[in-house]
């Protein structure tokens, strides 16, 4: 078993991409997480906090970057396998 719950490399999520009003929200992102740790994630309004959640918690994809839990890499699956990982292995409070 790996002992990194959570691994989140180099995300990138960029909103209405090439079109006028193009808002890059993440950029090269990086977060670990490991079992039995507590992480609060506080930033100004508008700095990416719940894009950031969301990806990691599999709502939502990132444009570039790799999403890994318990050591397995998310990348590409589809919405009904990601759906399924989410009801079995994610969870997290606002």
């Amino acid at each position: 078993m790996s002992d990194v719950i959570l691994r989140l490399e180099g995300i990138e999520k960029t909103y209405f991409k090439g079109l006028p009003g193009e808002v890059q929200v993440l950029r090269g992102a990086d977060l670990t997480v490991r079992p039995g740790e507590i992480v609060a994630l506080v930033a100004p309004s508008g700095a990416g906090k719940s894009t950031l959640l969301h990806i990691a918690g599999l709502l939502d994809t990132p444009d570039a970057g790799r999403v890994a839990i318990s050591g397995t890499d998310m990348t590409g699956l589809s919405d009904r396998r990601r759906t399924a990982v989410r009801c079995a292995d994610v969870g997290f409070v606002y």
